[in-house]
């Protein structure tokens, strides 16, 4: 059911974009580009936020990529 809504929320805002003149359209995009390089940017900080904790907390170690198939063997 939330895929529906979601389906129907999506094609309102492309009807309510269409009725928007050619130049509306393009600030349109442009302020949809930058929210989404904004949201994008939060999560990039949020991540990062995260491994250092992880980091901190000690649960990171470095390693080989061979270092890290024999720890998958041994799991």
């Amino acid at each position: 059911m939330t895929n529906l809504h979601t389906e129907s929320a999506f094609q309102q805002a492309i009807e309510a974009a269409e009725r928007l003149s050619v130049d509306e359209r393009l600030m349109l995009l442009e302020v949809l580009q930058q929210r989404i390089q904004q949201t994008k940017r939060q999560e990039l900080v949020s991540e990062i936020a995260a491994v250092r904790e992880e980091y901190h907390a000690g649960n990171v170690r470095f390693g080989s990529v061979g270092d890290f198939m024999a720890e998958l063997d041994e799991a």
